[in-house]
């Protein structure tokens, strides 16, 4: 798409590269709505592909093996395979909310918007108390340009899940689709004060602001043109499992992490994993990167470092304790890649259902957590 040069040419160039960036750092395929990490995301897909492939020839009936692989295969850049996957099991599970969901964000992602925000809307009627997929449903309604029903969706979404910054994310980018780019800039602004997804909102918040002072009636227009790509990262930002407050006992920046892990011995982090496996799902990067950055900080560098692993009370003993010293190891990866932290400083562990955080509640999700435990210094 060509543009003139000048003030329309710098905005264009803000839609076209800034919110990408900020929303999905990746370009989509031409024939399909979908989008591509680097090569190391690339990988990890890959190997999550295999997993699942794999617990499908073990498991034939598990639902969570078809729709994780599925999922994988949609976020590698692979609707179409994904679509068949689904299609294989449509007799056994095509009538629950959580296949209708899959097989709707599949859909679109193969540019099948239509039939795609049916499945969603059929999902969430099955689902009606799940805001993800009501936060879905308006991604559905904003690629169909139908811009009311998607901030209804948005505004049902965030009924359920106050303040979540993620919905409130893409109802600014719906706001600014429809050229209320004033309004957006609001909704990105509030969403920023409750400090979750800070970077990706900072990012949109910024070239949301330029192109208003650049040019304060085209904005809009510039923005539907990349709206495709735009949208495709917030429909795969509904795959989040978080939950939807953030646990009180769980940290969220680095600068908290910094300051809790100086002031006292531990801290616990929110981590998710494909299920039945320690391969990192992609939410749980943002949560990692600020703790690196914890850990590089000033305050920090010079110590060592316990990462230990808790399950719930779900399955035997013997398997929680292993699957969580898997995935202990596998956030002690992702840092010494991620960050070049010396693996010397970090040590791993894996307790299972060993220490309970809740153990009035042993099956609850929180007591699946991450602790990270100050040692001595190096």
């Amino acid at each position: 798409m060509a543009y003139t040069v000048g003030k329309n040419s710098i905005i264009a160039t803000l839609f076209v590269s800034g919110v990408m960036l900020a929303l999905s750092g990746c370009a989509g395929k031409t024939e399909t709505i979908s989008q591509q990490g680097g090569a190391v995301e690339i990988a990890q897909y890959g190997e999550a592909i295999n997993h699942f492939r794999e617990l499908i020839k073990q498991k034939p009936n598990s639902m969570e093996a078809h729709l994780g692989l599925s999922r994988n295969l949609r976020w590698a850049g692979q609707p179409a395979d994904a679509a068949k996957v689904l299609g294989n099991v449509k007799k056994k599970f095509g009538n629950e909310g959580e296949y209708l969901a899959e097989l709707g964000k599949v859909r679109i992602n193969q540019g099948m918007i239509d039939e795609g925000v049916t499945m969603l809307g059929l999902a969430s009627a099955k689902n009606p108390d799940d805001w993800r997929l009501h936060s879905a449903l308006g991604i559905g309604n904003d690629y169909l340009s139908f811009y009311g029903d998607a901030q209804k969706s948005y505004k049902r979404a965030l009924e359920l899940c106050p303040d979540d910054p993620a919905v409130m994310n893409n109802m600014a980018i719906s706001q600014g689709l429809s050229g209320n780019i004033d309004r957006a800039i609001i909704t990105l602004e509030t969403a920023l004060s409750f400090e979750r997804h800070t970077e990706k909102i900072s990012k949109n918040l910024k070239v949301f602001k330029d192109a208003r002072d650049l040019c304060s009636t085209c904005g809009g227009k510039y923005l539907r043109d990349s709206k495709a790509r735009i949208l495709a990262a917030g429909l795969r930002g509904t795959d989040d499992r978080s939950s939807c407050d953030p646990e009180p006992a769980f940290t969220q920046t680095a600068t908290a992490m910094t300051e809790e892990l100086t002031d006292g011995p531990s801290i616990n982090i929110k981590v998710y994993f494909e299920f039945d496996s320690s391969i990192l799902r992609f939410e749980t990067k943002e949560t990692l990167n600020e703790l690196g950055r914890a850990l590089m900080s000033d305050e920090l560098s010079a110590y060592r470092f316990e990462i230990a692993g808790h399950t719930d009370a779900v399955g035997t003993n013997e398997y929680n304790v292993a699957l969580s010293e898997y995935r202990a190891k596998a956030v002690m990866d992702y840092l010494v890649t991620k960050f070049g932290i010396d693996a010397r400083r970090l040590d791993t562990a894996g307790f299972g259902e060993e220490q309970l955080l809740d153990p009035e509640n042993p099956e609850s999700d929180n007591n699946r957590r991450v602790q990270i435990t100050r040692l001595g210094k190096m």
